[in-house]
């Protein structure tokens, strides 16, 4: 058997605010030691106002009530995470892992 490749798959969490909203984004980054791929992978601990929103059918509810009011926290959410997770801060993450 002969090793032709290594490759990584990580899972970074950052907390994400936007108004009363708090959640933790989860980032799953793919790659190689020459490139990788930073993808929005999922959310957990969300919070409104202080009171937890459990399961994704909650989570998509919530979503979908504020964004018919206008109030669309997925765009927001989707702006801070590209924000937070560049790819010169996930490169240094990705400079520690031994190849």
């Amino acid at each position: 058997m002969k090793l032709t490749a290594k490759s990584f798959m990580l899972n970074l969490e950052e907390t994400i605010t936007v108004g009363e909203l708090k959640l933790t984004a989860v980032a799953q980054v793919m790659g190689d030691k020459d490139s990788f791929d930073i993808e929005f992978s999922d959310v957990t601990d969300v919070s409104y106002m202080g009171i937890e929103i459990n399961g994704w059918q909650n989570w998509k509810k919530f979503r979908e009530f504020h964004k018919e009011m206008g109030i669309d926290f997925q765009a927001h959410i989707d702006k801070k995470f590209d924000e937070i997770f560049t790819k010169e801060i996930v490169e240094e993450f990705v400079k520690k892992i031994k190849f």
